[in-house]
């Protein structure tokens, strides 16, 4: 399990690679088979399904996000531990307030995420 500090640390660590919109900085923290759910993925991908598989398939739509969102920022709300996972709730690019699940292999790297918004008011 991730002690208090390692996840805080890793979270600003994730936070800061996609903000600096550093691709490669951004991907080094998944895996080659990663699994990543997202309505955005639907979004920008238009891919019904939310789903994204595999690394290169995350870096097409992390370098997607990148072209239609010019700046990048979050804002870290709370962040909760699992036995294998972390939850970052935060403000994401349009405010909007986002909960991510991350789950992590015997390495530490993320092996499937999975994306919440809130409902706009």
């Amino acid at each position: 399990m991730l002690t208090m500090e390692k996840t805080a640390e890793y979270v600003k660590r994730w936070v800061a690679a996609f903000e600096s919109k550093d691709l490669d900085r951004v991907l080094a923290f998944y895996t080659d088979d990663v699994i990543f759910h997202s309505p955005l993925v639907a979004r920008l991908s238009h891919d019904p399904s939310g789903t994204v598989r595999g690394k290169e398939g995350l870096r097409a739509y992390v370098k997607k996000g990148f072209e239609v969102f010019d700046h990048i920022n979050f804002t870290v709300l709370d962040v909760l531990r699992g036995v294998d996972s972390i939850a970052i709730h935060y403000k994401g690019i349009t405010g909007t307030h986002v909960v991510e699940v991350l789950f992590f292999d015997a390495d530490g790297m993320v092996r499937e995420s999975y994306v919440h918004y809130a409902t706009p008011q």
